[in-house]
């Protein structure tokens, strides 16, 4: 009888993991980008009391994978502070979901943070 744990086919289709939150780029696994296989993803995220999606670029340089382009906006929507920790969640077709966790490691809720200047697209 096969074990559905620790290498299951659900374990397979949504890879999870751990990272400290950045907000300029976020340094990913190489292998969550070659899951993710193409130049965006879309992140779920907060705005303005609403769910977002948030095109990120998913890039390649000389020190592997990284989310960039719309990352920094993203983080910024989010307003989490220094030492705080995230769940990436890739959900396939390039869809990425995110859990954040505080310095003292409690789960947090991604709140919309206020728009710095009225009319800001």
């Amino acid at each position: 009888m096969a074990s559905s744990v620790g290498g299951g086919a659900a374990t397979g289709k949504h890879p999870r993991v751990l990272l400290p939150f950045t907000c300029d780029a976020l340094r990913i696994p190489d292998e969550l980008a070659a899951e993710i296989g193409a130049g965006e993803a879309l992140v779920f995220g907060p705005s303005a009391g609403k769910v977002k999606l948030w095109r990120v670029e998913v890039g390649w340089d000389g020190d592997g994978a990284f989310l960039g382009r719309g990352w920094p906006e993203f983080a910024d929507a989010c307003g989490v502070d220094a030492g705080w920790l995230l769940v990436l969640r890739h959900r396939g077709r390039g869809v990425l979901t995110v859990k954040v966790f505080d310095a003292s490691s409690c789960l947090r809720e991604l709140v919309a943070q206020p728009l710095a200047t009225a009319g800001k697209v």
